[in-house]
């Protein structure tokens, strides 16, 4: 009897061993996909983009939502400067079908600040990498140690960069 068993089971071994391979590959992959962010597929966390045109060709901007630090990063180049900026230095608003980030590029008391505005749309993903096309807006505000009201003429101009360029997901 027990000679018998021995043999039901080692042929059972080549019946179960295929099936418990199965069972392992399948726990193995269901471990590895659940460490991916579920977002990955859907919202991207990594935006580059490029100025159009003669006047924009030389501006460049990265917008990182997130980075190692755990902090958003925006780094703003253009012909004659370059902005680095991280954590609360950049802040945003969400819109109803996007984002508004808005960085100071420049304070100066009592003559102006300007401020660059991009605006993201939503990007869902389903590959790696997708190209869209959205605009940044420079705003230059006049200001006055006694307020506003001082102001002669317009308070605010605005010059609008149209930019295209990649959002996609990365894991840092």
């Amino acid at each position: 009897m027990r000679n018998q068993t021995f043999k039901m089971l080692k042929k059972a071994q080549w019946f179960l061993l295929p099936i418990f391979c199965v069972i392992l590959l399948t726990t193995a992959y269901a471990s590895a996909t659940s460490l991916v962010p579920s977002n990955q597929t859907n919202e991207p966390n990594q935006f580059v983009l490029q100025g159009i045109g003669p006047k924009y060709e030389d501006v460049q901007i990265s917008y990182s939502t997130t980075s190692i630090t755990g902090k958003p990063i925006f780094i703003y180049n253009d012909s004659k400067n370059s902005y680095s900026f991280i954590g609360d230095e950049i802040r945003t608003q969400q819109m109803a079908k996007g984002k508004a980030v808005t960085v100071t590029l420049e304070s100066i008391p009592d003559l102006h600040v300007t401020t660059l505005t991009l605006l993201i749309p939503a990007v869902n993903l389903n590959s790696s990498v997708k190209e869209f096309k959205t605009v940044a807006i420079l705003t230059t505000s006049k200001t006055a140690i006694v307020g506003e009201n001082v102001v002669e003429g317009a308070v605010k101009s605005y010059e609008v960069i149209s930019l295209k360029g990649t959002a996609s997901y990365i894991v840092s």
